[in-house]
């Protein structure tokens, strides 16, 4: 009897961790936080697992909502084309997928694009100095957004790890309380 308690007991409080696994935002691009500074005509997407197919991204920009040209899901990534690359602005990657689970998830992802216009070739060797200084903060941004990123993953396996010892610790303390009662 104690046995057959012990493991239905297991498996109530396993079961729910398993449930636990959806699919994440594993990388964009852009990144969370971006600052673009070249013209941006493309958004990329990489999930943790296989999405389905009905899985959707619109862009909001400072003047409306944007949609894409078209949108290609293909294994675990969704990408978004433009036809014309986006203005300077802030904007938000709205995003819905539907899980290889069948469960639906969405996101966002806040970006900024800040493209320099050319100027003339006189100048040249000033505006080589000046694009040289937003390529490394364009680094230092998207370094910045893969951080969160790592850390909700890292998060996520700390939370369940706790979850289940707390389980371990909760089965062994009924186990040890039935084997004194006896």
């Amino acid at each position: 009897m104690l046995n057959k308690f012990f493991v239905i007991l297991s498996l109530i409080l396993i079961f729910p961790f398993s449930v636990q696994a959806h699919t994440t935002l594993m990388s964009s691009t852009p990144a969370e936080g971006e600052t673009v500074t070249e013209a941006l005509d493309e958004v990329q997407l990489v999930f943790g697992t296989r999405i389905e197919e009905g899985s959707t991204m619109t862009i909001e920009g400072e003047s409306g909502t944007l949609e894409f040209d078209g949108i290609t899901v293909a294994e675990d990534s969704m990408t978004g084309e433009f036809s014309k690359p986006l203005a300077n602005g802030n904007y938000r990657i709205l995003w819905n997928i539907i899980g290889e689970d069948g469960h639906p998830i969405e996101g966002e992802i806040a970006f900024s694009i800040s493209v320099e216009a050319e100027e003339e070739p006189a100048t040249a060797p000033a505006a080589e100095e000046k694009a040289e200084e937003p390529a490394e903060q364009s680094v230092s941004a998207s370094e910045e957004g893969a951080a969160p990123e790592v850390a909700e993953e890292g998060s996520n396996l700390l939370v369940t790890s706790v979850l289940v010892l707390i389980a371990a610790l909760v089965i062994f303390g009924i186990y040890k309380l039935l084997m004194k009662k006896k």
